[in-house]
């Protein structure tokens, strides 16, 4: 099994900009999601909304440290090369 170096390449700053977009993520999908909500009332429409914005919003988290892993392994592996 490969060994676990991933925590030399997400650091603090980077959990919180991705905190931040998440959230930004969330409320984006909240608000587009709600005309797809079968009901009338408000409430409820954002809740089912913010729900399901919630599962998307936890794909996008995982995807942007996916991304970042990658790319911080791709600079690292240019490097070594000396390109």
């Amino acid at each position: 099994m490969a060994q676990d170096h991933y925590n030399e390449y997400i650091g603090k700053k980077y959990v919180g900009l991705s905190i931040v977009l998440s959230l930004l993520f969330w409320a984006v999908f909240t608000r587009m999601l709600l005309p797809f909500v079968p009901t009338d009332d408000p409430s409820w429409a954002y809740f089912f909304a913010g729900f399901t914005a919630l599962c998307l919003t936890g794909v996008f988290y995982i995807a942007t440290h996916m991304f970042q892993l990658v790319l911080q392994e791709h600079r690292k592996a240019r490097r070594e090369r000396g390109t």
